[in-house]
């Protein structure tokens, strides 16, 4: 470990080699972009920091603690941006899951210039090599992975490479490059606003800047400008105050009577806490399946042993500077195990890989031009070896999009494309409820509607306020209302039911086409209305021929028979329509007996939840939906309904009751 001057560029005279760097950077942008997060898993929507830093950069709100105010910031501007251009271009209301995760694809293509860039100085010019253990480290797992999603890291992987880069800078300039000094010490106090672990690597810079230059600590104009610049950064929290303060329905639980009191404890929170205190868990394994083994497994064992041993030749000071900042990572993991691993292994991984470029070093010395020549063959091909392993191995866990477990969003797709009364609460199950606030609040689907809780829905009904649950949540809505709120029940449509105040019951749209059919002495058919099932905005390309249908019930008497259930059946041409449900059997006579007839069938109006008995039915209709599959699209695929009414009886059934009709094709 001699002469650290002899490491800090191409030989003299050579400029940097442009287009190398410029294709790695167009091929990372286009893996990263096919293989772009735009979904979520149904786990992924219920917390973490995926899904709290998308509400925070879409509403500039603050995210988990401290608050990542300023990566907050610039994902706000970077949202809003990129979604006001594709409005324009005509996409009204474009995936905003992309959007947010090329926000740290922009990160990711930072981190990989700064990372050519430096490994191109440290193998004094070899832009070949730059290039490939550029091109490996672009495609490890962890890189790649947070690279396509909504997380953090991949801006503090190249944080944490831009403190190097300058701190390279700084030494060219013979410690005169004021600069790139204050650019390395800006950095630096940048951690104390964004991830806390970018930090770890400023006691071992720290120690090499002095150690080159400890006149600095002679000078008070220095000194002073350094620490106003690194705390420069803590300006940002006022962000964090002014938002919290104008939005306390973020502040979550806790007993908080002023914004200065939620904006401190938010800073102290547990997770801060956490982050800032001792959190030894010695019950987790570190040497099998921790820190240390992750790195070997996804750098090769080689690579790995190659990197670490290198970084012995890039001179005393990077020595210093890259194994301090790797064993304070490594003591970091041991304390915390896999509590914060990650936070820590994204920039661990390029400063690794930067030994590789100490062996160009060691080798120039070493070996003859014609020796060197063929170890340079060698090496290229080992490297080419390496990235077509990662590659094969990173991509079927990296790749984001369209995974087939994406499965958190469409079907509040499916309820939200509904037509739904403005301004309506919604109440519906957990993940369910968890999706449509995300399409509302973040798609921008229906931003005029809300998902509330039970208790919200009391007060909402007790004001006559339109309210819809979800088929699935009504009967848990109905058992969590007062027992003294009495509650009139409509279907909305094929997924929601509409609650109404029983003592202020709203009026219900009359029937798009209107028949009058008794079916039973007491019960009337009024009339329907029915359209084409509305096309998921989320997936539409899963949609299936089917049909949205409202049958209006008049009950003369306030009362549905005992007894007596429903069912509905579209017709074609006078004939029930059958979907396929596979395959005949061979041999079989008649295909079509192998396939279902397409019904629907339940024990009363409104999904089975209207009450046998409500007098204040009275004459009143009752909308009935039903959601109808269909073998081709509406009108081609479908006529007329035929609508059933039977009961059991002998140990089968008895229909007492056959309404037909066509359907008026002119539509609702």
């Amino acid at each position: 470990m001699n002469d650290d001057t002899a490491i800090l560029g191409a030989p003299k005279g050579e400029k940097l080699r442009r287009w190398p760097l410029l294709i790695l950077l167009v091929l990372a942008l286009l893996l990263y972009l096919l293989t772009l997060d735009n979904g979520f898993l149904p786990r992924e929507l219920e917390g973490g920091d995926l899904i709290t830093h998308q509400y925070a950069q879409v509403q500039a709100r603050p995210s988990n603690a401290p608050g990542y105010p300023l990566y907050t910031m610039g994902g706000w501007l970077w949202f809003h941006g990129l979604r006001g251009l594709l409005r324009l271009a005509g996409d009204s209301s474009p995936n905003p899951i992309p959007l947010l995760s090329s926000y740290s694809t922009l990160w990711a293509f930072v981190a990989l210039w700064l990372f050519y860039l430096i490994l191109y100085r440290l193998s004094q010019g070899r832009w070949w090599l730059a290039w490939l253990i550029s091109a490996f480290y672009a495609i490890t797992y962890f890189f790649w992975y947070y690279a396509t999603t909504t997380e953090q890291y991949s801006s503090a992987v190249a944080q944490t490479l831009a403190i190097v880069y300058f701190y390279l800078r700084w030494r060219e300039g013979d410690a005169k490059a004021n600069g790139a000094f204050y650019a390395m010490v800006l950095l630096c106090g940048m951690a104390l606003a964004h991830m806390l672990t970018v930090a770890l690597i400023v006691p071992p810079l720290v120690l090499v800047v002095l150690w080159q230059s400890p006149q600095l600590l002679r000078s008070v104009r220095t000194v002073v400008g350094a620490v106003v610049v690194a705390l420069l950064p803590l300006a940002s929290y006022l962000y964090v105050y002014a938002r919290g303060a104008a939005h306390p329905e973020w502040w979550g639980r806790g007993d908080w009577h002023t914004a200065s009191q939620w904006f401190w404890a938010f800073l102290s929170t547990a997770q801060g806490r956490e982050e800032l205190s001792w959190g030894l868990e010695a019950g987790r394994p570190f040497w099998g399946g921790g820190f240390p083994q992750m790195m070997w497994q996804e750098l090769s064992i080689p690579l790995f042993v190659l990197g670490v041993i290198g970084i012995l030749f890039l001179g005393r000071r990077m020595a210093v500077l890259l194994y301090g900042a790797l064993f304070l990572y490594a003591a970091f993991c041991w304390a915390y195990r896999f509590g914060n691993w990650y936070q820590v292994i994204l920039p661990a991984y390029p400063l690794i890989l930067l030994g590789l470029a100490g062996w160009s070093r060691l080798l120039d010395r070493r070996l003859s031009a014609a020796a060197n020549r063929y170890v340079q063959v060698a090496a290229a091909l080992l490297l080419c070896v390496a990235i077509g392993w990662r590659a094969q191995a990173s991509w079927p866990a990296a790749d984001s999009r369209n995974r087939s477990d994406d499965t958190a969003l469409p079907h509040a797709g499916m309820l939200i494309a509904q037509p739904l009364p403005a301004a309506a609460a919604l109440f519906a199950p957990v993940q369910d409820a968890l999706a449509l606030q995300y399409l509302i609040d973040i798609w921008g689907i229906r931003p005029d509607l809300r998902v509330v809780s039970s208790r919200q829905a009391a007060a909402i009904l007790q004001e006559n306020g339109p309210l819809l649950a979800t088929v699935d949540a009504a009967p848990t809505l109905l058992d969590e209302l007062p027992a003294p709120l009495a509650v009139q029940l409509q279907d909305q449509s094929a997924d929601w039911v509409r609650v109404n105040n029983a003592a202020q019951p709203s009026t219900l749209e009359p029937p798009a086409v209107e028949l009058d059919e008794v079916a039973l002495p007491s019960v009337v058919l009024a009339g329907y209305s029915f359209a084409p099932t509305p096309v998921n905005p989320i997936a539409p390309q899963s949609a299936s021929p089917a049909m949205d249908l409202i049958l209006y019930w008049q009950l003369v008497d306030g009362v549905w028979p005992e007894g007596v259930s429903i069912s509905v059946r579209p017709t074609l041409k006078g004939n029930l329509i059958r979907v396929p449900q596979g395959k005949p059997n061979q041999g079989e006579s008649n295909p079509e007996e192998s396939d279902q007839i397409v019904q629907q069938d339940r024990p009363r109006p409104v999904h089975g939840l209207i009450k046998l008995s409500a007098p204040f039915l009275q004459q009143q209709l009752v909308a009935d939906a039903y959601r109808l599959a269909l073998a081709e699209p509406a009108p081609a695929g479908v006529d007329g309904v035929s609508v059933i009414l039977y009961q059991k009886k002998d140990g089968g059934f008895e229909n007492v009751a056959e309404l037909a009709f066509p359907l008026d094709m002119r539509g609702p």
